[in-house]
């Protein structure tokens, strides 16, 4: 998969694209939908499949007062579009530039000439251009008087609900695992370098792996949860505390795991965080041995999830 980080990077190609517009922050089912039909699409007219998106969220220029939790770290959302298949990655810098340009200076500068794009696909409430004038019926009177093709999607529904990333970052702020994983179409994962913390799990008997959580990321409820921790190819029982540690008045949120039957170093090792279910609120103990206990109670209680799942 090719990346291209800025405008001047397109080039015209000789090869025909289809092209997927869209924010697509967290790639969840429904924004999955619209990249299979992309797919779909460039197979049966054998054209490049390009996505055109931006490496921040437009809200993160335009109000930042009121900045967006993100779903998925940058790293991250690379990665899930290269799983996914896709040809090239246009991942620019919302700025300026983009917020000004006209809806008709976006298609015929950037998709039709640069992209040398043969058909446009969206999600049916996708905005784009200066004001936001570029809407679904915008393009189809546009496709109207220019050669391209044009398929508008239709969200995905669950349980009666739309699903959306607003939607998910209320899930996650309710510490609703399972149906924040319905919604993405996959578990949800934290990743990142693990960092030296104040080592109180190795001495109470339970060596935990710390990373550090951007104040962007802090979606997620503060407790604790039944995880599986991916370290190299292979993939480990875990649990996990996300939060404060209230314990010991910690003031910084953070995530810290201990990974079953694991006993290497994992300092500076990158590692991913799976989530599966939500076992318990933080609770602030009066001592380490009370501490100690519920650890105990805390791991019994994810061995007896992960046993449920066997059955």
């Amino acid at each position: 998969m090719k990346i291209f980080n800025k405008i001047e990077m397109l080039s015209h190609s000789e090869q025909k694209t289809a092209v997927a517009l869209g924010t697509f922050d967290g790639l969840h089912v429904g924004h999955k939908k619209v990249i299979e039909h992309l797919l779909e699409v460039c197979k049966e007219k054998n054209l490049r499949s390009v996505v055109y998106t931006f490496s921040n969220h437009p809200r993160e220029y335009t109000n930042k007062d009121k900045l967006p939790n993100r779903i998925l770290t940058l790293k991250e959302k690379i990665i899930h579009f290269e799983e996914l298949g896709i040809d090239e990655l246009v991942l620019i810098e919302f700025d300026d530039q983009q917020m000004n340009m006209s809806a008709h200076d976006f298609i015929e500068t950037l998709l039709l000439k640069q992209l040398n794009m043969e058909h446009l696909i969206v999600g049916f409430n996708f905005h784009f251009g200066k004001g936001a004038e570029g809407n679904v019926p915008f393009l189809k009177s546009y496709v109207q008087s220019h050669h391209f093709g044009l398929s508008v999607i239709e969200g995905v529904h669950l349980d009666g609900e739309l699903v959306s990333s607003s939607r998910i970052r209320k899930l996650l702020k309710q510490g609703n695992i399972e149906k924040t994983n319905d919604l993405l179409g996959r578990l949800y994962t934290v990743s990142g370098q693990v960092i030296k913390g104040k080592q109180v799990g190795t001495k109470l008997g339970f060596p935990t792996a710390n990373l550090s959580v951007s104040p962007n990321m802090t979606l997620l409820k503060s407790g604790v949860y039944v995880t599986q921790t991916q370290i190299g190819d292979n993939l480990y029982k875990s649990v996990t505390n996300v939060g404060f540690n209230p314990t010991f008045d910690q003031n910084e949120f953070n995530l810290e795991t201990f990974v079953f039957d694991f006993s290497d170093n994992l300092y500076d090792s990158f590692i991913e965080v799976q989530f599966l279910h939500r076992l318990r609120d933080e609770i602030k103990y009066g001592s380490l041995d009370a501490l100690k206990k519920q650890i105990n109670m805390d791991v019994e209680d994810t061995n007896a999830y992960f046993k449920r799942l066997q059955e």
